[in-house]
């Protein structure tokens, strides 16, 4: 398994992530990848890759899925913000059990967030049932299967600031009938926009979310896929068990 994350301008929470992923056995199975995008400040120990310049997260998704499909043979990626707490020692195996025992393609951990606001995703809260089929994950952190990704090969560029992804992904997963889920056995925490929250970024939070939004928008409206991507918005705005 690959196990990934980017750092922009936060070195001591993308190290942090490293130290509780080795915490688990089961780290000695992955390889890690932990890329630099475009830091103006000290890099991260951990780092094993770097970018010159901000690609923002669409972007460096898109690098790290390069490697993974042309430098690598893992059966797994998994994809983690750099802002995560988890409790216990055995995040990876948990996730890698759960994912293969549950035959999903993609996987995610179930989230709560260190504030009053939740994630907008309803499908993404702990709902105290136990694996969830779900039509799609919100992208804190995915566990997405190969052959996801190898039909997947590239994120389209319009999506380079990071919204749309996970609509993207599971567009893909609904037209292949693969399944998708989110386990409330295993949550984590999110710690959540950081990068913004402790200024590390020459974009204030309201424009960035303005440029996602309407690239994302204006990247489904114009697509094939825009029906299905409605469809997935409102599945997440409206989900309940």
């Amino acid at each position: 398994m690959l196990v990934a994350t980017l750092n922009h301008n936060l070195p001591n929470l993308t190290d942090n992530l490293v130290t509780q992923l080795k915490r688990d056995p089961y780290f000695q199975n992955c390889e890690l990848m932990v890329v630099d995008n475009g830091s103006t400040e000290p890099l991260a120990k951990s780092t094993t890759h770097r970018l010159e310049e901000n690609v923002f997260f669409g972007g460096g998704f898109n690098v790290v899925l390069d490697y993974f499909l042309n430098e690598t043979k893992h059966d797994w990626l998994y994809f983690l913000n750099n802002d995560l707490i988890f409790h216990g020692p055995s995040f990876l195996t948990t996730s890698i059990e759960n994912a293969t025992t549950s035959f999903a393609d993609v996987y995610s951990p179930s989230i709560i967030n260190a504030s009053v606001d939740q994630c907008y995703w309803k499908q993404m809260w702990n709902w105290g049932k136990k694996i969830r089929s779900v039509k799609w994950v919100d992208f804190q952190c995915p566990l997405i299967h190969r052959k996801v990704l190898e039909k997947i090969e590239h994120y389209p560029s319009e999506l380079i600031y990071g919204w749309g992804l996970d609509f993207y992904t599971g567009c893909i997963t609904e037209q292949n009938n693969w399944k998708t889920v989110v386990d409330d056995t295993h949550t984590i925490c999110h710690l959540n926009s950081q990068t913004f929250k402790q200024n590390k970024i020459n974009i204030g939070v309201s424009e960035f979310c303005q440029k996602a939004e309407m690239s994302m928008n204006s990247f489904f409206l114009t697509s094939e896929l825009n029906s299905l991507y409605l469809e997935l918005r409102q599945y997440g705005e409206s989900y309940y068990l």
